[in-house]
């Protein structure tokens, strides 16, 4: 019995001309894979238009082509950005992840990125624009989290898919060949599944809080014996930075601008030039 190959394609189309950086749009997918527990043992930029990213049951092809006329889109295309998915029918029937939900989170995250003009479903006739694919995907509230081949870190967990019904039904109202292969309650699990995890471009939102600490611990220990130097000198000075070095983390930048400050003021205090460099400073200030 034979194990045929099944692929999955959409795309991202884009009216004005536009530049492509292959190597970014190929690491942005490669990582996309990962997060969802396909992990990716080869990624390989083959031209400047085209890639293949290669796991152990799937290879991903992206290739970057000149435009073609397409339904719902008026003028010929200045750029298509196809998106494929190859798999193995029997690895695809063992997945937990079906090739369209796969496909549906890589074009998420795409075009967060790149700002298409429309988003090319795996129907060749299914052309939605881009806010109507955002319309589809992009809701807020929790449901229940499916089983996944990988955990997934906490952080990115923060978008959910709450109305799936309703973004199904956008979809679907695009999709004429919709219950080809699968039944409308596999595609609706598959749809459930797919849009869990956070759409890319909410990254920055999910950074850190604000954080000045040094990456290391050498700067680290730095700051803290350039903090007890000033405190020789100036006790008060070093007891306010100490605080913001625990509460914020250490900056050498910082301790350093502090450090000078205190020395200039000591230089002035010294000299008795304290009150004429206030007048200085006022007179700029007025």
């Amino acid at each position: 019995m034979t194990d045929t190959m099944q692929k999955v394609q959409a795309g991202l189309v884009f009216l004005g001309k536009k530049s492509f950086d292959i190597a970014t749009i190929t690491c942005s997918v490669a990582d996309a894979l990962d997060r969802l527990g396909e992990k990716v043992e080869e990624r390989r930029c083959e031209s400047d238009a085209q890639a293949t990213i290669r796991t152990r049951r799937l290879v991903c092809r992206v290739r970057i082509s000149e435009g073609r006329p397409l339904a719902r889109v008026e003028t010929t295309p200045a750029h298509i950005l196809d998106l494929g998915i190859e798999r193995r029918s029997g690895d695809e029937a063992r997945a937990q992840t079906s090739s369209e939900t796969l496909i549906a989170h890589l074009l998420a995250g795409l075009q967060a990125v790149l700002v298409p003009d429309y988003v090319q479903w795996t129907d060749p006739r299914a052309v939605l624009t881009r806010a109507e694919f955002r319309a589809a995907v992009a809701n807020t509230a929790a449901m229940p989290k499916p089983a996944r081949p990988a955990p997934v870190s906490p952080a990115r967990r923060r978008k959910r898919l709450p109305d799936v019904e309703a973004a199904y039904a956008q979809l679907r109202g695009h999709l004429p060949g919709l219950a080809r292969n699968r039944t409308e309650e596999e595609r609706l699990d598959a749809l459930r599944a797919a849009f869990r995890d956070p759409d890319p471009s909410e990254a920055a939102a999910m950074s850190a809080p604000d954080d000045i600490r040094e990456p290391t611990a050498p700067l680290r220990l730095s700051v803290w014996m350039m903090t007890f130097t000033i405190g020789l000198f100036a006790l008060p000075v070093a007891a306010a930075l100490a605080v913001i070095n625990l509460l914020r983390g250490e900056n050498m930048r910082l301790t350093s601008q502090t450090a000078a400050l205190t020395g200039m003021f000591m230089v002035l205090t010294t000299h008795g030039q304290v009150a004429q460099a206030a007048q200085f400073l006022g007179a700029l200030v007025g």
